[in-house]
């Protein structure tokens, strides 16, 4: 079976070991997801919700679910992931999809707006007061609330779909939407190889040989960034402590797991708190995930427990 790419939730998608019949599935499924989730259409879900001042807004059941997910790993992290970051992005000058950005030659389209005292920053770890009523499809949150599932959306929709096809019976198959991963195989079969990018350097940080069943996620300072019309430098992770672009020393992390949503999750949070505090709190929320980080100065450095998901492990880590 040929690999199959397309561009949807604003990335690149590679679907392989499907037929046609499933790549029209998992597309299909995503391109929905992109409707629903967008924050830059009017008639989105997410739009909606942080337009509706309050009131109970009916949405999808794929919003309730999602908001549901986010919304725990928010109390769980104790706000370092965020769902609720939607006017910090607008303020930072991310407030057009990342493929007009691209249009405009990495220039946002207006200055990126200073974060005033009271910041997102201010009340880190607090969870706004969202009532989620799954039965009849209705959101409620307080007025100013804006809802941002960005990356943590896009792999929890890559991981639907992925479960949607093994319950069906697929016995292999890999969606790699922009570097986030499901890949799953029987264990007889040759495994899924990836490589791991390095945000600082031409040749990637390392490749691994995927395990029988793995979710694979990663977030990075060094993708999705834009300058203001004035040239100051901004990119799309938060630091919901500040309200602004996170400033550790953790320019990528990848994260191995059995969700890809909560991979997500713990990569953000690994990019948020830096090479030693990230990979701290990671195994107090998950001590079953592996992870793979490089600082600023380009060195990379891995979890002991990366075995767990991979078959083969080949990283430029120093001795």
């Amino acid at each position: 079976m040929r690999a199959f790419r397309d561009r949807v939730m604003g990335t690149d998608v590679l679907l392989a070991g499907m037929g046609a019949g499933e790549q029209a599935a998992v597309l299909g499924w995503l391109r929905e997801a992109e409707r629903v989730f967008t924050r830059f259409s009017p008639g989105s879900d997410t739009r909606r919700v942080g337009a509706a001042d309050g009131r109970a807004t009916e949405v999808s059941a794929s919003f309730t679910a999602a908001l549901a997910e986010a919304c725990a790993h928010h109390e769980r992290t104790g706000g370092l992931f965020d769902p609720f970051l939607g006017a910090a992005m607008e303020r930072i000058g991310y407030s057009v999809g990342f493929d007009e950005i691209t249009a405009r030659g990495g220039v946002s389209p207006g200055p990126v707006a200073p974060v005033p005292p009271e910041s997102p920053g201010d009340d880190a770890g607090a969870v706004p007061r969202v009532e989620i009523d799954h039965e009849r499809g209705l959101v409620t949150l307080p007025p100013g609330t804006a809802v941002d599932l960005g990356g943590f959306v896009k792999g929890w929709s890559v991981q639907q779909a992925a479960d949607a096809l093994r319950r069906a019976g697929a016995r292999r198959g890999l969606i790699d939407a922009g570097g986030d991963i499901v890949a799953w195989r029987d264990p007889a079969d040759a495994p899924w190889r990836v490589g791991v990018e390095h945000p600082l350097r031409p040749e990637p940080a390392g490749t691994l040989a995927l395990a029988p069943y793995a979710a694979v996620a990663t977030s990075s300072t060094a993708r999705r960034r834009w300058r203001d019309a004035s040239g100051a430098p901004a990119h799309h992770i938060v630091d919901p402590r500040t309200g602004r672009p996170a400033d550790s020393d953790c320019v990528q992390a990848t994260v191995l797991g059995r969700d890809l949503g909560a991979a997500e999750v713990y990569a953000t949070c690994l990019v948020v708190l830096g090479t030693v505090e990230g990979p701290a709190l990671l195994a107090d929320l998950d001590g079953s995930a592996a992870w793979i980080t490089v600082d600023r100065e380009g060195r990379v450095r891995s979890a002991a427990n990366l075995d767990h998901y991979c078959a083969e492990v080949a990283l430029d880590v120093p001795p």
